[in-house]
């Protein structure tokens, strides 16, 4: 399609490289719509283990109960600040597309881990309609897939940490 020169939003033949630098951005987006949906199942998740009783007092009291949660965030924390990391470089105009692709991998993957433990936690009514742990899970599930997969995500930071070399063809 031919585009006067004046409705041009960028260098001719520069697409591409504008188009990548997109994803980049919304890759480490996309990590942190994943995190805010798991760190609210996580929160929804400590309050009802803290009220419900079961055994003779408060579910948190067992391990295996408090520990899942524990877990989650810390690395929901962990995973939070690897996408600002993302941020912080692009604000500066630094090299950041295989820590973006980091994000892209990580956030939506864990995050999906994090909001089945929280599902279960629940019971049965962790995956009713009643609670939103199911919803945001099959949102977390969706997102793993936009802007490319784990599996394209790890082929960007294999080739940007060990070269070229990583390439499969």
């Amino acid at each position: 399609m031919r585009v006067p020169a004046d409705n041009r939003i960028g260098a001719e033949g520069a697409g591409f490289a504008q188009v990548m630098q997109g994803f980049d951005f919304s890759r480490a987006l996309i990590g942190l719509m994943c995190i805010g949906a798991a760190e609210q199942s996580v929160e929804e998740t400590c309050k009802w283990v803290a009220e419900r009783e079961a055994f003779g007092g408060s579910l948190a009291r067992f391990e295996g109960v408090s520990f899942p949660l524990a877990e989650a965030a810390v690395e929901l924390r962990a995973a939070r600040l690897l996408c600002y990391e993302a941020l912080w470089l692009r604000d500066r105009n630094r090299p950041h597309g295989w820590v973006a692709a980091g994000c892209k991998w990580l956030a939506p993957e864990l995050c999906a881990r994090v909001l089945h433990q929280c599902l279960l936690l629940h019971g049965h009514t962790g995956f009713s309609l009643d609670l939103p742990h199911q919803q945001r899970m099959r949102d977390v599930m969706g997102l793993e897939i936009g802007d490319g997969t784990a599996q394209v995500m790890k082929l960007i930071v294999a080739r940007e940490l060990i070269g070229q070399v990583a390439k499969p063809y």
